[in-house]
């Protein structure tokens, strides 16, 4: 193959001294635990290390022992248990204890995450309607009739600073637990951090409805309105959860989320739905990844990942398998599991699993892979589980699967990270694979931060679990082999230059994609 060359300047090279990007840090995050709980300390320790978490097992260093911890057992509350919790001890045992110990510790507003432990709660009950957020049917009523209160704890965290109760009291549109919010860090191309969070803790935003009566909501967003009346990017606190089935998946799922380097050669793309028409529309259909309303619609989101992958070139397109139809002929599977010889067998590292899963129209392999499909694959570190299942993430704590795969399932057969769905979710409101490729495979925001682009709607069913902090190398990045990526590997690449883009031509978009990278990550790694 001959290419092109494109020889860039030492003066180019120099140029990369300028600063990084603002990017989230260990000195950002707050480790939520309660310590009456045997797994939430084990994992807590874990993470931030024994002597910010004492009381464990004692003598570990810690993942990333700068980050910062609260003890839920210093507030006073009873310990909340885990999977779900009623609405009103959320904010008595742990919305408010936080409150206060942000206000009392961190009044400049430095934490910008919170890592909730396994052991925690991760759901919310209904105010009036308890668990009516399991049921489908009943669900929809209930949120037609704009009285929709269930949420995820990471979900109405995010807003941790609203009083989205105040009023409720089971009427259509009484308060602004009622439906979801609007994410103002949606389809966000800059990390979290870089938006200021002066006004966060400003509790006097002019709420406007989104869509219907107390179904969702949002502020205006203009320059004729104060900021501190305004939902703005930087409002937003970020939360993702470390959980699985067990706390040596989680240790190992943390471990796995370190130092990650992603091959781009091997690392397979799992794009798989069904009833499609295999084209990335315009605007909405009928396809369950392709639904109204455009306000928390951004694409035909399967094909948009799909095409922006071969577009972008970096990953290899030969593992980018994307599948529209229906059957079980047509569902993906992995080796590891015998489902009769029957489904589409990819054998490929999986670094993204997008299925429709128990809502992949028509029989399943072996009729049991619609609970059972994320355990038969092989997984890259950093693998990622996206899928469009109202219940996958309804599990942690014990609460069961409801007929549908769970990212705890995942998570125990080797994966990293999930966006998942604790209650109905409605597929019109359910978060977008393309915007969280985009941001954490295709970027270089952390993951919690890239989590929360891929999100249209908070205070709503969406969990985010996984290692907030990291972040990927992608191997073409790494020129030296180390498995980091800084200034020497841009003199390395510059002495050997190779086509990072697949487009068969050494040129300023090579360049330009290794100048960002090492632009991003140079001064960031703890430990430099």
């Amino acid at each position: 193959m001959n290419l092109r060359l494109f020889t860039p300047s030492i003066a180019a090279l120099a140029l990369l001294a300028m600063p990084a990007a603002a990017q989230l840090r260990p000195e950002q995050v707050l480790v939520v635990y309660d310590s009456r709980d045997a797994s939430s300390l084990a994992v807590a320790e874990y993470y931030a290390g024994s002597a910010n978490v004492p009381g464990g097992a004692g003598g570990l260093p810690g993942v990333h022992p700068t980050v910062r911890v609260y003890n839920l057992n210093d507030s006073g509350q009873p310990r909340a248990l885990s999977g779900g919790i009623p609405y009103a001890d959320f904010i008595t045992r742990i919305r408010d204890p936080l409150r206060a110990h942000l206000t009392a510790t961190d009044p400049e507003g430095r934490i910008r995450c919170l890592v909730m432990t396994k052991g925690l709660p991760h759901r919310i009950a209904d105010t009036d309607n308890g668990n009516v957020g399991d049921n489908p049917g009943a669900w929809v009523n209930e949120f037609n009739a704009g009285d929709a209160t269930a949420a995820s704890v990471c979900g109405e965290l995010s807003l941790i600073w609203q009083d989205l109760s105040a009023g409720e009291n089971g009427g259509p549109a009484d308060s602004h637990a009622d439906g979801f919010v609007q994410n103002p860090l949606w389809r966000a191309t800059r990390p979290a951090t870089t938006y200021t969070n002066l006004h966060a803790r400003s509790m006097d935003k002019l709420w406007v409805p989104a869509i219907g009566t107390g179904q969702g909501w949002t502020t205006f967003i203009t320059t004729a309105l104060p900021p501190e009346r305004q939902l703005l990017q930087g409002d937003i606190m970020l939360v993702s959860t470390l959980d699985a089935d067990t706390v040596a998946d989680v240790i190992a799922s943390i471990d796995r989320a370190q130092n990650l380097v992603v091959d781009v050669d091997t690392a397979a793309f799992i794009l798989d739905e069904s009833g499609s028409n295999g084209v990335a529309d315009l605007f909405a259909n009928n396809e369950l990844d392709n639904l109204s309303p455009t306000q928390t619609r951004h694409s035909d989101d399967y094909e948009s990942t799909r095409d922006r992958l071969i577009a972008d070139g970096r990953f290899n397109p030969t593992r980018i398998r994307y599948n529209a139809a229906s059957g079980d002929a047509n569902f993906t599977v992995g080796p590891n599991v015998n489902y009769s010889g029957q489904g589409l067998v990819v054998s490929d590292p999986v670094l993204v699993l997008a299925h429709f899963g128990a809502n992949h129209a028509g029989a399943k392999p072996g009729g049991t892979a619609g609970t059972t499909y994320a355990e038969s694959f092989n997984y890259a570190n950093g693998a990622m589980f996206m899928t469009m299942e109202s219940f996958n993430g309804r599990g942690f704590g014990g609460l069961g699967d409801l007929n549908q795969e769970q990212a705890a399932d995942f998570i125990g057969a080797g994966g990293c990270f999930a966006i998942c769905n604790v209650w109905e979710p409605f597929a019109n409101f359910t978060p977008d694979v393309e915007l969280a490729v985009r941001a954490f495979y295709l970027g270089r925001m952390s993951w919690v931060e890239a989590a929360y682009t891929a999100i249209p709607c908070i205070s709503w069913q969406q969990m985010v679990v996984g290692d907030p902090l990291a972040r990927v190398i992608r191997s073409h990045e790494d020129v030296d082999g180390n498995g980091r990526v800084d200034i020497d590997d841009l003199y390395a690449w510059n002495q050997n230059k190779t086509d990072l883009n697949r487009d068969s031509l050494i040129d300023a978009h090579d360049l330009a994609i290794i100048e960002a990278a090492v632009r991003d990550w140079d001064g960031y790694q703890e430990g430099r």
